[in-house]
């Protein structure tokens, strides 16, 4: 099995950080959002503009810890996360995706560990993460990590102000 590198992202690897993000999210948001909810919010979160500045400002506040990248022996970015401190003692994970060939490989585990590690660095007791219900790529990653659904929440509103999808709130001790 090939070993990767995880590490805080680097100047430079934001466009890398991007392609493996807004892949990872259309493909687990497909039939749960609607396709230009899934740009929409694809180029808001995942712009090389928007996660150059995040990686810039990295651990400047506890809010957001920076990026977290899974990097292969031949020096490419094959998955990304990264989290904060939203209040108190609650960490949060904000975003975590790979590339989905290599699903199944410890990846996406070695990439959340780190975030744990960071948060805990920082005085988290606890874990949250928010998932999209019906994601039945990331729901049953956090379930398996022993995150448990704690509650539902709006989480995408259509143009006509309806709920168009529901997030589920998930959280573990740390």
């Amino acid at each position: 099995m090939p070993s990767y590198e995880i590490r805080l992202a680097r100047a430079g690897e934001e466009e890398a950080i991007c392609d493996v993000c807004r892949e990872g999210f259309a493909v687990s948001s497909d039939g749960l959002l609607t396709s230009a909810n899934i740009e929409r919010r694809a180029q808001e979160y995942y712009n090389p503009t928007r996660v150059r500045q995040e990686i810039a400002t990295a651990g400047d506040e506890p809010r957001w810890l920076g990026y977290v990248v899974a990097v292969s022996e031949a020096g490419g970015v094959v998955g990304a996360a990264g989290g904060g401190i939203s209040e108190g003692t609650a960490g949060n994970v904000y975003v975590l995706y790979l590339d989905l060939a290599l699903r199944g490989q410890g990846i996406g585990t070695l990439l959340l560990d780190f975030v744990t590690e960071q948060q805990k660095s920082v005085g988290a007791t606890e874990q949250w993460v928010s998932v999209t219900e019906g994601n039945n790529l990331g729901i049953p990653f956090y379930l398996a990590r022993g995150f448990v659904v704690r509650g539902r929440v709006p989480y995408v509103m259509a143009d006509d102000g309806t709920v168009e999808a529901h997030a589920l709130r998930m959280s573990r001790a740390i």
